[in-house]
């Protein structure tokens, strides 16, 4: 009781200092997921997954109006078991890897600085997955080779907003150094019902384009996009992806449906298409069912694959 006692009285202590030093945010979310695809030669393709996060956010407006933040996510999708648990290598990148988010932003009249060492890129995040409406299981379900959506830098970037111009209207830019060097600006307008992105990157090699648009009606909410990814130093990687995506809300429930493909630019042949379907519902407020069916048809048969997910999702 007393060690309960006193770690009680530390983080009231620790709220306390930390209330009058800034506002305090904190969520989390726990993902508990059973996986089967029908493609795998094991005997027994079925497994158990999980996905946990917790998210802190720490605000604090000066008296000069400045705005600073800092954003800490605590995640943990279990670690690679082929790599050691303290391989430098087994980052976010990796197949099951635990990961950290960090970053940082200071804003006001001039716009918003980010400083961003984990490489999620918040500048431009945001403006891509127009057509990813169910999207639980496609990124298991895609192939090693599948491009979309923004390429985002490997290492610490700094990223500016630029002040509101046009209500709506969002225009960003994002630069970092690491092994190579990466640039890239995404323009977005959002006028509610519908919305358009475009988003150019680049670094010492690697050209990659994105532009989406999508529409929310009433419950339905389509999309579609297109990137295009090219590779100096490697031809057959030059990639364009197309996607369409719908999905309809009522009462709780949500129905989505998504079909893409992936065409070598270089060879003029697909390399593979996938489509799925996705059922989601709110059980109660931070609880929801998640089920989903992907398939993938890839030109290389061990690339294919045809995943059963099935999700417990839990929001706090």
């Amino acid at each position: 009781m007393r060690k309960i006692l006193l770690a009680s009285t530390a983080l009231v202590a620790l709220t306390s200092v930390s209330a009058m030093a800034a506002d305090v945010t904190i969520s989390g979310g726990y993902n508990f997921i059973y996986q089967n695809d029908d493609k795998k030669s094991e005997t027994d393709a079925g497994s158990f997954k999980s996905e946990g996060d917790v998210n802190i956010k720490f605000s604090n407006t000066t008296d000069t109006g400045l705005t600073t933040t800092l954003n800490y996510g605590l995640h943990e999708t279990g670690l690679n078991s082929s790599k050691s648990e303290n391989d430098e290598a087994d980052d976010k990148t990796s197949d099951g890897a635990a990961y950290d988010d960090l970053n940082a932003s200071l804003s006001g009249d001039f716009g918003t600085l980010y400083f961003d060492p984990a490489g999620d890129d918040v500048a431009l995040g945001g403006m891509d997955e127009k057509a990813d409406k169910a999207g639980e299981g496609t990124d298991s379900g895609m192939s090693t080779g599948y491009r979309g959506g923004i390429l985002g830098a490997s290492g610490t970037t700094l990223g500016y907003k630029l002040p509101s111009i046009v209500d709506g209207l969002t225009i960003a830019l994002s630069y970092g150094e690491d092994a190579s060097e990466y640039a890239g600006y995404g323009i977005q307008y959002d006028a509610g019902m519908f919305n358009i992105a475009y988003v150019s990157e680049s670094t010492n090699t690697v050209d990659n384009k994105y532009v989406g648009v999508g529409v929310n009606v009433s419950g339905l909410s389509l999309g579609a996009e297109q990137v295009t990814y090219e590779d100096a130093d490697d031809a057959t990687k030059e990639r364009k992806t197309v996607a369409y995506g719908a999905s309809y809300t009522m009462d709780g429930l949500t129905l989505a449906y998504e079909i893409g493909s992936q065409d070598n630019e270089n060879t003029s042949a697909e390399e593979e298409n996938h489509k799925q379907i996705q059922v989601s519902y709110a059980v109660a407020p931070g609880i929801t069912a998640i089920a989903s069916s992907s398939e993938v048809d890839a030109a290389t048969d061990s690339n294919d694959k045809e995943v059963l997910e099935i999700q417990l999702k839990l929001s706090f």
